[in-house]
Parts: C-alpha cells; sequence; structure tokens
C-alpha cells in the first residue's frame, strides 16, 4: 500500500470514527450505539496502524507513540461503554477522559513529526499541535475533578476534521526537498544505522523502565494498596481526596500499560540479532500482558466511578470487590509477564552485549514471577511472594540499560573515534 493510498484511507477513518462515536454515544443502551461505539473504536486502531506504518521509517519514536496512544484509545473507548452498564456514568467518563488524555499525548509529538516530514503546513501542524495539548489539559483537569467542558476539546476536534480531509483529498504526501543522503563507505554507513538503532532501543527500553518503576510504585503502593489496607482495617471513612486519588493511580497504571508495550518492542529491537524469533515471541508476550493488565485497571476505573458517583468517602463493597478484581487478573496476566523475562533472559544470555550475570537475574526474575502466578491458582493457600525478591533482575536490567546507552551513544562514540584518527595521523 502506498503512501498516498494509507493516507487516504486514514483520512477517511478519521472521519467516519467522528461520526460513528458521535452518534453512538447519542445513543446510550440501544445496540446502534454500541456498535457505533464499537466501529469507533476499531477505525481508530487502524488510524494508528496506518500512521505508524507511514511514519516509522523517518520518525519511530512518534510513530510508536502515536500507535501506542490511538490503541489505549481505542481500548478506552470500549471499555467505557462496557463500564457504563456495569459500574455506572461516572466509570464510563472516567474511561473517556482517560482516552482522551491518551489521544493528546500522543498526538503532539506526531504532529510535529508530520510538520518536519513537511506532510502538513506548519500552521496546520501548528494548530494540531496546540489543539491536542489542550485536549490533553482539559481531559487532565476532568479527571482531577475540575470541570471545563468540552471547550478545550474544541480546537482538536476541529483539525481532526480539517486533517481527515486533507489526507482525503491527498494521502500522506511525500516530504519534499528531502535531505541529503549519508556519505561515505556504504558498509560503514550501514553499521553505524545498525549502533544507532541498538542504542535507541536500550535508551527507550531503559528509560520506559524506569519510568515504569516510578509510576507503578506511586500507584499501586501508594493509593491502591492503602485503600485494600485501610478496607481490611475496618476503616469505616476515608478523606474524600482518595476518590481523586484512586482516578490518578487509574491514569498512572494505564501510562505503565502503554510504556510495557513500547519496552517490549524496543527489547525485541535490542536483541533481535540473538534470536529474531524468540525476540518476536518475547515482544508479543509482553503485549498480550500489557492487555491483560488494562483489562485488570478497568476494574479500577468501575471503583473510581463508583466512588465518584455514590459521593461517599467510604470504601464500600463494591469499591472492594472492584479492586480484588484488579488484583487477580493482573496475577493472572504476571503469567505472560514471567514468559516474557524468562524469553528476555534467554536472549540475554545469548547476546554479546549483554553481561552473563544480568541475563541471569533477568531469568530469575521471570522465574519469579511464574512461581507466584501459577501458585495463585493452586487450591491450597500459597504461602510466600517470590517475586518480592526476584524482581530485582528487572531493576538490574533497568540500570545495565540505561548505563549501555550513556556509554553508547553514537555521538560520543563519533568524536572518541575522531579523536584517536587525529592522533594517529602524523605531525
Amino acid at each position: 500500500m502506498s503512501l498516498r493510498v494509507a493516507g487516504r484511507c486514514a483520512g477517511a477513518f478519521f472521519l467516519l470514527a467522528f461520526v460513528a462515536y458521535g452518534v453512538g454515544s447519542a445513543l446510550p443502551g440501544q445496540p446502534a450505539g454500541a456498535a457505533l461505539v464499537a466501529l469507533n473504536s476499531a477505525l481508530v486502531a487502524a488510524i494508528g496502524a496506518l500512521a505508524f506504518r507511514a511514519l516509522r521509517p523517518a520518525h519511530p519514536g512518534a510513530a510508536w507513540g502515536y500507535l501506542v496512544a490511538r490503541g489505549a484509545e481505542a481500548f478506552l473507548l470500549a471499555a467505557g461503554l462496557v463500564l457504563r452498564d456495569s459500574a455506572g456514568a461516572g466509570a464510563a467518563d472516567i474511561a473517556y477522559q482517560a482516552a482522551m488524555l491518551s489521544l493528546g499525548l500522543g498526538s503532539v509529538p506526531f504532529c510535529l513529526a508530520l510538520a518536519r516530514q513537511r506532510w502538513l503546513p506548519g500552521w496546520l501542524a501548528g494548530w494540531g499541535v496546540a489543539g491536542y495539548a489542550l485536549l490533553a489539559a482539559g481531559a487532565a483537569a476532568e479527571l482531577a475533578g475540575i470541570r471545563v467542558g468540552v471547550v478545550l476539546a474544541a480546537p482538536g476536534g476541529l483539525f481532526e476534521l480539517v486533517f481527515g480531509v486533507l489526507l482525503l483529498a491527498r494521502g500522506f504526501a511525500p516530504a519534499t526537498g528531502g535531505r541529503p543522503g549519508p556519505t561515505g563507505d556504504g558498509a560503514s554507513s550501514a553499521a553505524g544505522a545498525g549502533d544507532t538503532r541498538v542504542w535507541r532501543a536500550a535508551r527507550a527500553a531503559g528509560v520506559g523502565l524506569l519510568l515504569m518503576a516510578v509510576l507503578a510504585g506511586l500507584a499501586n503502593f501508594g493509593v491502591v494498596q492503602r485503600l485494600a489496607a485501610a478496607d481490611a482495617a475496618g476503616t469505616s471513612g476515608l478523606p474524600l481526596s482518595h476518590q481523586r486519588a484512586l482516578v490518578l493511580a487509574v491514569v498512572a497504571l494505564l501510562a505503565v500499560a502503554c510504556l510495557d508495550v513500547l519496552v517490549a518492542w524496543a527489547l525485541r529491537a535490542f536483541l533481535a540479532d540473538a534470536g529474531r524469533a524468540v525476540a518476536l515471541l518475547a515482544a508479543w508476550c509482553r503485549t498480550g500482558y500489557a492487555v491483560a493488565f488494562a483489562v485488570a485497571i478497568t476494574h479500577l476505573v468501575a471503583a473510581a466511578g463508583l466512588l465518584r458517583d455514590g459521593g461517599t468517602d467510604r470504601v464500600d463493597a463494591g469499591v472492594r470487590a472492584r479492586i480484588t478484581d484488579f488484583e487477580e487478573v493482573w496475577s493472572l496476566g504476571l503469567l505472560l509477564f514471567g514468559v516474557h523475562l524468562l524469553l528476555v533472559g534467554w536472549l540475554a544470555w545469548r547476546s554479546a552485549a549483554v553481561p552473563a550475570w544480568v541475563a541471569a537475574l533477568v531469568a530469575v526474575a521471570g522465574a519469579g514471577y511464574l512461581a507466584d502466578s501459577i501458585g495463585a491458582l493452586v487450591p491450597a493457600a500459597y504461602p510466600v511472594q517470590v517475586a518480592t525478591v526476584t524482581f530485582v533482575g528487572e531493576v538490574v536490567l533497568m540500570g545495565w540499560l540505561l548505563r549501555f546507552a550513556a556509554r553508547r551513544r553514537p555521538g560520543r562514540r563519533a568524536d572518541r573515534d575522531a579523536g584517536r584518527a587525529r592522533q594517529a595521523q602524523p605531525a
């Protein structure tokens, strides 16, 4: 499929999605409305895939971010449809605002990349950046309990209409005035490109793992576990701020699920030379885990919606049940995560770049998650949580990747090689 055809398909999907969700959301509780909202989710995911295919060669970071953001949007809009019936309007609204936050954050670098490729006029790309930034700000405000309505969403919505019409007319137009190609020996250029790819993959995986550790720690241990502990202790009332804290925890955990996908494919790129088929399998295992984790998070969305709709500061039975469901579904998903870490450990063991002790610790971490997940399925009580110790392998991998990316930065390596070449020249 050419860029022109892919762009025209994306433009048609932009316009169809706008109509499908607008009409579908106006028909709540009706089969036709549910079908249109589901169609909108499929179209949104297809837009992300088409844009990813077109933009990935030139701007892989923006392409991956947009693909994951659109996928999260599609999932959350569909989840909101289900949550409206099972948990109420509050949960559906939280899912919708989280979807808009994902769309806004993922679309800002996407518009900047389109401007750099000259696939959009500068003024239109600037409109898109501003519109999506306002959309994200409005969604964040709504999630924090500040009512702003649709005022901040209007510029982004109008941009999507104009952008859709433009794509439908001309597709993804190739950039004009291309940059000069690389000079020098072809083999050395290819080697340089390979080094840059590996460095970028290591940096993306390391930074992603660091962000995930911070966000997951704050959300799970700082909010979710505190709510569960307060209920177990028989606390009769909690500060009203816990309602907002749970919403923020949901947003943080959804960000972790998105980062899981990005880290999965960054590790695949980094370790592909050690075994392409196994690296691909490992990436899909972690992607599957991210989907299971996102499904688990919808139970927290439901809990936050129940608190919002009930207007209460207590952790009632419905909220307790939702938190329990979240933990159970997450535990099942960790089976895939454990397999992923085992495969990554095996790839790291075969890789010439990764120390053997790092590979061993990663594999041990994967075995720990597998043991805990399988133990949770055993009828008898599972007495220990092995992963509370073996998770150290993940931390070690994160630190090693960050150190590797810092030491192997292509620009620094080129400067070092140039310095050595100058020293080798005769005076």
